[in-house]
């Protein structure tokens, strides 16, 4: 009976490890962001849930071995060609290779990967908890099993990232898959597939890098590394060496033209500057154009990946430092003349916070003098900005010139903006030209100076986003909102007008939001044979309410830390840990069912109250764990009752209840809500679910003493 133990552990091994390799590929793959999470994650919750509704038809089944032996065999391959079906799929759903990809595409895509694999595993779970049906309590022992293999998955990844490829980390994974199934069945033929996946370690990573380089075509790929940051892919067309972040163009050499510009206009706005921090641009080709200036005595140059560092060209002169920004300003002592910011667009949230109020103060403190000045560039439009980009430049502008008293505006090829404590900033046309002498070039003289600086022109992007702009911070990240719009607005999505109007009737969206959420419970509750509404509602909505805490947690580490690409398989081995916790010391607990919820009340209130204090990074992570036990020690009790009333069959609609209300909570809080109403705010509305759900749990304290 013991050895049956080890096939829920494998089923928890492939979920984590899947789970996490098939989302860093897709991002990679759609350029994604925070938004892509949820819709992966929440489609990942409701394939699985599909997948366990389905599972209980088999239950009744005379051959229950034979459809686990073969889901099992079916899942080793199946993770392999999901992997592969990534890039494949991607490539039909986009006419050219770096194509931005729409919402929709993104949905078909992520439905069209996890379908497969999800429903066998969401299958395997009632069947498995059937083949142990003997034990003592088979439902709650086969989810405290499944954790503990998702946190020996966890703990897997995290010992193969930084030495396997993703494809090799696979099938890694699919041979100890494989070594489990043998060990509990001895099917002698298991052998053949095992050999298989075998011989395959040495090759398939070069085969993967073929399969791979086609997206770039016809560019040939000569570099491609991850890291815990994301994954840098470097391109030859012809003379020239393109750089891909995460499958996005972000530099590329031969581009004289920009550095020369971007640089000089920003080294002019302080002439006695002696230190310089760079965050960005470093294969941009400004450190050649910042050591031009023979003033200037020390330059650290600061970038988030290795990897980056590795294949910059070295200048002695610069201390290049690989560390994530907001980290090293907030340890650092060091203080700089210029620190000029040289990132993305606010596209993801983690971008978002180099552009917020937040930011631009921790910046500010590390100002070695009054003339010392703060740049930043941001997209604009060379003589036309769409609505979406004077919102976008709008906030981050009213932001930006809150923080520094003295502020201007260069309209170069992106907009400049530049801040300082000091009279000494400038954009007109003769001072630059006058302080440019000696450091004019091709690319930057004269005429470009009257042609990018003159009144008409800044007094036209004056006008635009003056008063405009809405206030861009942590908890409102305004400009994160306004580069979804315009996004949107590239792909032909009409939804401006729709975002717009959401923003303005928050509080109808809250409460509709909630209503359809309690409709999505009731409704879900129905479809099981046994209906117990009071308890299936709430486990819907514990695990809706906590797997979303689990999102805004990694959201918040995210936006103050920068490493969730890597830390989201932490975060997810934690959150079992704690969920395991919770099932296991349930009976020792000696609190009321509705005590757990006013603690999970609480701690949520505790994240809304303190949502953009800076913490220490374990506190995340244990609060992460506080929420998951809370979740598991609720879950376990609640499931006590169905599975005195359900039998073996609750199970299935146990794990179906508890995926599907995690999906919910991903797609409308994680997708639609987050962007529009904030993240603070939609803990508000997690709250509101949790008081609910205490309400539920009173009814039925006050009819029958059950739980």
């Amino acid at each position: 009976m013991r050895k049956k133990f080890l096939l829920f552990i494998s089923l928890g091994m492939i979920s984590l490890v899947g789970q996490t390799v098939l989302l860093r590929e897709l991002l990679i793959e759609v350029r994604g962001n925070e938004i892509v999470y949820a819709i992966y994650l929440s489609l990942w919750l409701f394939m699985i849930a599909v997948g366990s509704f389905i599972g209980k038809f088999l239950l009744q089944k005379d051959k229950l071995q034979s459809y686990i032996k073969a889901g099992f065999l079916l899942l080793s391959f199946l993770v392999i060609l999901q992997f592969f079906g990534i890039r494949l799929f991607a490539g039909l759903l986009t006419v050219v290779s770096g194509e931005m990809f729409e919402l929709g595409n993104i949905f078909l895509l992520a439905f069209l990967i996890l379908t497969p694999g999800c429903l066998v595993m969401g299958a395997l779970f009632p069947l498995l908890c059937s083949y142990i049906k003997n034990v003592p309590e088979p439902v709650h022992k086969g989810y405290v099993l499944e954790s503990i293999g998702i946190i020996l998955g966890g703990v897997l990844f995290a010992g193969l990232i930084s030495i396997l490829s993703h494809i090799s980390m696979l099938i890694v994974l699919v041979i100890v898959n494989l070594v489990i199934l043998f060990a509990v069945l001895r099917r002698k033929y298991l052998i053949v597939p095992l050999i298989i996946f075998l011989i395959m370690i040495p090759f398939a990573n070069k085969f993967f890098q073929q399969f791979y380089a086609e997206k770039y075509s016809p560019q040939d790929l000569i570099i491609s590394h991850d890291s815990k940051y994301g994954r840098l892919d470097v391109t030859r067309s012809q003379a020239q060496q393109n750089y891909y972040w995460n499958g996005e163009l972000f530099a590329h050499t031969d581009n004289e033209l920009y550095a020369q510009q971007m640089v000089n206009y920003v080294m002019l706005q302080n002439t006695d500057a002696r230190k310089i921090l760079l965050i960005g641009g470093l294969l941009r080709g400004y450190i050649p154009e910042i050591t031009k200036y023979e003033r200037i005595k020390r330059i650290d140059c600061l970038e988030m990946d290795k990897n980056i560092i590795a294949l910059a060209p070295h200048h002695p002169d610069v201390h290049y430092i690989q560390d994530d920004p907001v980290h090293y300003l907030r340890k650092s002592a060091e203080n700089y003349d210029i620190i000029f910011i040289d990132v993305p667009d606010p596209s993801s949230l983690l971008l978002n916070r180099y552009y917020t109020l937040q930011f631009f103060e921790l910046a500010k403190k590390h100002f070695s003098e009054n003339s010392a000045i703060l740049a930043i560039t941001l997209s604009s439009g060379t003589n036309f900005m769409t609505p979406e980009l004077v919102q976008l430049n709008a906030s981050v502008w009213k932001t930006f010139s809150d923080v520094f008293p003295y502020s201007t505006i260069i309209p170069s090829i992106k907009n400049i903006f530049v801040g300082s404590d000091a009279s000494n900033i400038t954009n007109s046309v003769s001072e630059l030209q006058l302080r440019s002498k000696e450091y004019q070039s091709v690319w930057f003289d004269d005429t470009v100076i009257f042609e990018q600086c003159n009144p008409l022109r800044i007094g036209q992007i004056r006008n635009a986003i003056d008063g405009r702009g809405e206030l861009n911070t942590i908890s409102n990240p305004a400009a994160y909102l306004s580069t979804i719009s315009v996004w949107a607005n590239i792909l032909n999505l009409n939804i401006n007008n729709t975002m717009q109007w959401m923003k303005r009737h928050t509080v109808f969206l809250f409460l509709f939001s909630i209503f359809v959420i309690l409709g999505i419970a009731f409704s879900a509750s129905k479809l099981n044979r046994v209906s117990q509404s009071l308890i299936d509602m709430q486990i819907f909505m514990i695990s809706l309410v906590n797997f979303v805490m689990q999102l805004v947690l990694l959201n918040l580490f995210q936006m103050q830390y920068g490493n969730v690409y890597f830390m989201i398989f932490l975060f997810t081995t934690i959150f079992m840990i704690g969920l395991t916790g919770g099932f296991l010391l349930r009976n020792k607990l000696k609190l009321s069912l509705f005590s757990l919820y006013g603690i999970n009340l609480i701690l949520a209130g505790g994240v809304w109250l303190f949502f953009e204090n800076v913490f220490p990074a374990v506190i995340y992570l244990i609060c992460n764990l506080i929420f998951a036990f809370l979740e598991g020690s609720i879950l376990a009790r609640l499931l006590e009752v169905k599975y005195n009333n359900e039998q073996i069959e609750s199970g299935s609609t146990f794990y179906f209840l508890d995926s599907l209300g995690s999906m919910v909570g991903g797609l409308i809080i994680g997708v639609v809500l987050f962007p529009v109403i904030g993240i603070k705010s939609s803990i508000l509305m997690l709250m509101c679910l949790l008081g609910m759900s205490m309400v539920l749990q009173f009814r039925i304290s006050k009819s029958i003493n059950t739980i």
